[in-house]
């Protein structure tokens, strides 16, 4: 048993487009891991994959007669129900990246398919394996932020290459949800969401939300038109304050304090300059190698994470989706829309009926 727990997983990517590769570079350098190859119908990408020395395939029936156990979902995300389909009929253990569906119920339709057929199935959340992210939720479960009262998060930059048609919070905004979700451990309620297309014609590429979980006030900004990269979260407890990067991988806390009176406005300033933020200590790793690990280690019998607990953070960005279409559709006839014209129910927007009720 000891000897077959080491034993490399065969596994294959399923897409060698921006992060397919990544997938694909990681595993390659994972011990746990042989990789077989890789499989994507463009011409150009497998001649890309072959240059990196991988095996390339057009289609996933050459990747499973090749012999696999397991395989990595890293197509466009509209197509993931669809590529996941023959993986699954073919008892192969899955990682799907994230979000599982670029709806809620297809991802639901993908999960039940893989418990009917007993299919290990991850969802591939990579900022859960940030390492800023794991000591920054081990700070918040030892209790040193006290209660927490409002977070902060924002992800915002310039319009990726690999991005052609893709809806900003379906995209990358589930990241920022899920890492709320985690964090609280508790749902999420859309409050408020604008948005809209600065740069897209047919999709939205900057929004803005407000949402509650766990007594928690949470602001969400996810774009693609701001000129930097940024991506970060803030949390607000009863005892402190924390920031944290997801790039440079930092985790950092201030403790709270008291402020004296002072007779100078610079022995005022001073105060606030020098307020003290502590480095929480971070072993830094690239998140995706960990996440790999942690599902290889799934295959072979240890922990494999409840793809169902993201479907959270996939429920809120459809919400959201939908509320921002309502609100834009009407504000472009000047018709302001107002709380009792709309509300959510169920993942679905709920459009004014007859004299304004709820249909």
């Amino acid at each position: 048993m000891h000897s077959q727990a080491r034993t490399p997983v065969r596994v294959g990517v399923v897409g060698y487009g921006a992060f397919g590769r990544h997938h694909a570079r990681n595993l390659a350098a994972l011990e746990e891991a042989a990789l077989i190859g890789v499989v994507d119908p463009d011409p150009e990408a497998r001649a890309d994959a072959e240059r990196a020395g991988l095996t390339a395939f057009a289609d996933v029936e050459g990747l499973l007669a090749a012999g696999i156990e397991a395989a990595v979902v890293a197509v466009p995300t509209a197509l993931h129900e669809a590529a996941a389909d023959p993986l699954i009929d073919a008892s192969c253990a899955l990682l799907v990246e994230k979000p599982l569906a670029s709806d809620l119920a297809a991802a639901q339709r993908i999960i039940a398919r893989c418990r009917r057929a007993g299919v290990p199935l991850m969802a591939g959340y990579v900022e859960r394996y940030n390492p800023a992210v794991v000591a920054l939720c081990a700070f918040v479960r030892a209790g040193h932020l006290g209660r927490i009262v409002a977070m902060s998060a924002k992800r915002v930059g310039v319009l990726p290459p690999r991005v052609r048609r893709a809806n900003v919070l379906i995209d990358i905004g589930v990241h920022d949800l899920d890492v709320v979700a985690l964090i609280t451990g508790g749902p999420l309620k859309l409050l408020v969401a604008r948005g809209g297309m600065a740069v897209s014609n047919d999709e939205l590429d900057y929004a803005t939300l407000a949402v509650e979980s766990a007594g928690c006030a949470v602001s969400l900004e996810v774009n693609w038109i701001t000129p930097v990269k940024l991506r970060q979260l803030t949390i607000t407890g009863t005892h402190c304050y924390c920031h944290l990067d997801y790039i440079k991988q930092t985790a950092r806390f201030a403790p709270g304090r008291t402020f004296d009176a002072t007779a100078t406005y610079e022995a005022l300033l001073a105060q606030y300059v020098d307020g003290t933020m502590i480095d929480l200590p971070v072993k830094k790793r690239e998140p995706l190698a960990r996440e790999l690990q942690v599902f290889l280690d799934g295959v072979r019998g240890g922990f494999m994470p409840d793809p169902s607990v993201t479907l959270e953070s996939l429920r809120i960005a459809q919400e959201a989706t939908l509320a921002i279409a309502a609100q834009n559709s009407l504000e472009a006839r000047n018709e302001p829309l107002e709380r009792e014209q709309f509300e959510i129910r169920g993942g679905a927007a709920a459009q004014p009926g007859p004299q304004g009720a709820i249909g």
